[in-house]
């Protein structure tokens, strides 16, 4: 009995895994049949998988690994499938974050990958009632997440937000005034550049509204991707010329923005008015 034609992958993970079963078992010179006896199944069992008509248990899946020589791959994209949604697009984003060396962001709240622990808990667990999930988890994630900007080769990271991220209430005073106090300590750090859009200086065009909540991330490999946030996830345009636009906007807004040592006095004067020790 012949093989049907093989999946295509963009199908999706179910579809990926499937195919990997079929490529990894005709690499490997196996009828259908062979790999059946393998694990102790039937060669419909195997058609199922190969057709991603039916996924294999865990024990099963463990075991095709292992009678594939996979190495543990195959097992791998299994695990991925067990997942949630919410974890596959965390991997994504960290996927692409990993791999940026410039970051452009913009928002009227402080970046996440500036926020203190105790600003992003507090975030993260007055969330969960609508959001759901473990609150540890989450917080590490972002920890992970704001590691990027801690290592030995960091990318650079523009960060351009309005004065309004100064003024939001998250906590209490000693939680704000220890996130002021970092941004301070943050803008003070060579690839990091810090600017502020201030109440007075708002730009005469609808910018700050078009633009949202946006981050424009510029990979190794010289491509640029553009994430804003969503309900329940956000989404990633990778379209050049889209792209482009939200740059050309980017840029706009950065020449409305206070300098940087206006920005820190700015920050320093609201830590002054309003998070004095």
């Amino acid at each position: 009995m012949s093989d049907p034609e093989r999946l295509d992958p963009s199908r999706g993970i179910i579809a990926r895994y499937a195919t990997r079963l079929q490529e990894l078992r005709v690499e490997r010179g196996l009828t259908r049949a062979e790999v059946a006896e393998r694990v102790f199944l039937s060669y419909s069992a195997i058609a199922k998988f190969e057709s991603g008509d039916r996924l294999p248990t865990e024990e099963v899946a463990q075991e095709l690994d292992e009678a594939l020589g996979a190495g543990g791959s195959l097992f791998g994209l299994w695990d991925d499938i067990q997942e949630s949604p919410d974890a596959r697009w965390a991997k994504r984003q960290f996927d692409y974050e990993s791999r940026a060396v410039r970051f452009r962001h913009y928002a009227d709240f402080v970046p996440p990958l500036l926020q203190t622990d105790d600003f992003l808990t507090t975030i993260l667990k007055a969330g969960l009632p609508v959001t759901g999930g473990n609150l540890e988890e989450k917080v590490r994630y972002r920890q992970r997440r704001r590691a990027l900007l801690e290592g030995p080769k960091p990318p650079e990271f523009h960060a351009l937000i309005t004065e309004a991220a100064l003024h939001w209430h998250i906590g209490n005073r000693h939680i704000m005034r220890g996130q002021l106090v970092h941004l301070l300590a943050a803008a003070d750090k060579p690839h990091i550049r810090l600017r502020i859009l201030a109440f007075e200086r708002v730009p005469p065009f609808s910018g700050l509204m078009d633009l949202g909540r946006t981050t424009i991330l510029t990979l190794r490999s010289g491509q640029s991707v553009v994430y804003r946030p969503g309900i329940p996830r956000g989404v990633y345009i990778t379209q050049p010329t889209e792209v482009a636009e939200y740059a050309s906007l980017y840029d706009s807004l950065q020449a409305w923005a206070l300098s940087g040592e206006a920005t820190t006095a700015l920050i320093r004067k609201v830590i002054e008015e309003k998070y004095r020790a």
